[in-house]
């Protein structure tokens, strides 16, 4: 798991975003995040309740507090597909463009922040753990984790914003 003043993984070549067109497109994590300073929130699903009416909205809500505070955009990181993450980041009306949602479907980035939840218990398998990070131009300023995937405690946008 990563800690506070580690270096961020940005070598995973295996992520996804929507296009503006609706197509799946890879995310080139390297590029995007070079130089950059960002959020990443990683949740175990789009559509699940915790995530859907809980985590995301504050930060949807949220997202130009963050740019006030210097960051550059907000990743919101989960194994669901291009095509589910678009429809989701509809039904947030997350507009902005500060809000990039990508797909992580072989858990790669999840399995460097953090170990994966197994909710296969309640059908839904290997999931994205509950997280959020700030990243200042590569490294690791904040990390908060939360494991117990139902729960929306310590990486809130809130908590996360008094980090900055």
């Amino acid at each position: 798991m990563v800690q506070r003043g580690d270096r961020f993984p940005i070598n995973v070549d295996s992520l996804f975003y929507s296009s503006p067109e609706g197509e799946p497109k890879p995310f080139d994590l390297k590029t995007t995040t070079k130089s950059k300073k960002f959020v990443v929130v990683s949740v175990p699903g789009a559509f699940t309740p915790p995530c859907t009416n809980q985590h995301l909205p504050e930060y949807v809500k949220k997202v130009q507090s963050f740019a006030t505070k210097g960051v550059d955009f907000i990743i919101i990181l989960t194994q669901n597909d291009p095509f589910v993450l678009k429809a989701w980041k509809e039904k947030l009306g997350a507009s902005s463009n500060k809000l990039i949602f990508v797909s992580d479907p072989q858990l790669e980035l999840t399995k460097k922040l953090a170990p994966p939840i197994d909710l296969s218990d309640l059908g839904l398998g290997k999931r994205s753990s509950r997280l959020a990070l700030i990243v200042n131009r590569s490294g690791i300023v904040e990390f908060v984790a939360n494991e117990n995937g139902g729960d929306v405690n310590v990486s809130t946008a809130t908590k996360l914003l008094a980090k900055l």
